[in-house]
């Protein structure tokens, strides 16, 4: 597995790279992995808890339980800029997780 992405510079950022900034949030017990493209990634504890994040066809973020079928009515879905930075999109997705762990 790499370990950082090619980007990161202050307007870039994957999605990988926001599900690695959401899963420093919490305490060491998470991971994350890159999907293909970097436009996806699994974010994990070590209690089995996993969420898929990713980008849909539309560019908005999402953030769903790991084998949930993605729907936009039951993922949390983020329309974010770049204005709003790596920072915002991250605690967004953690926010996500917060809110989705009680269920899974």
């Amino acid at each position: 597995m790499p370990q950082s992405s090619l980007n990161t510079t202050l307007e870039q950022f994957t999605v990988w790279d926001i599900a690695r900034a959401a899963a420093a949030k919490f305490d060491g017990q998470w991971s994350t992995e890159p999907g293909p493209w970097w436009v996806s990634s699994k974010v994990e504890d070590t209690a089995g808890h996993s969420f898929t994040v990713g980008v849909d066809d539309e560019g908005i973020l999402y953030v769903c339980p790991e084998g949930y079928v993605f729907d936009r009515n039951t993922a949390f879905m983020y329309r974010l800029t770049k204005e709003g930075g790596l920072a915002v999109a991250a605690e967004a997705v953690a926010d996500a997780i917060r809110k989705l762990l009680p269920l899974v």
